[in-house]
């Protein structure tokens, strides 16, 4: 199976001063569709993807990873993509200073609510 994606390059901010470049860099960000790089509109039933590359700055075997809704007092987890094995979406293991590349397409589910969101892709290694 061969897929070609086209994805546009999307703005993202990084998440506060306790994830910095010292744990792990993104160097960018693409998802398909987003047309203007600034506010991505994603439809219910369609098909969505993000991409991202990264640099790890620590060795690990195994990672996790989550889509998260920015909320204003805590995260909260994304209902269609709840906490998965990462090492399905990117190599594993790691190697600190080596970059990689995430990839992960969704239908987003006809039962989300519309609006405006943000929302935090987390990666991490129950290692570190």
């Amino acid at each position: 199976l061969i897929g070609v994606v086209f994805a546009d390059l999307a703005r993202f901010a990084k998440c506060g001063k306790r994830y910095s470049d010292d744990i792990c860099e993104v160097t960018e960000v693409r998802i398909n569709p987003c047309k203007d790089g600034r506010f991505c509109r994603l439809t219910k039933g369609e098909e969505s993807s993000i991409e991202f590359d990264f640099i790890p700055k620590f060795n690990a075997s195994n990672l996790t990873t989550g889509l998260y809704w920015a909320a204003l007092k805590r995260d909260v987890p994304f209902v269609d993509f709840p906490e998965v094995n990462a090492c399905l979406l990117t190599n594993c293991p790691t190697v600190a200073g080596s970059k990689q590349q995430l990839s992960y397409t969704t239908r987003l589910s006809e039962t989300l609510p519309t609006g405006r969101w943000t929302f935090k892709w987390k990666l991490w290694s129950s290692e570190d």
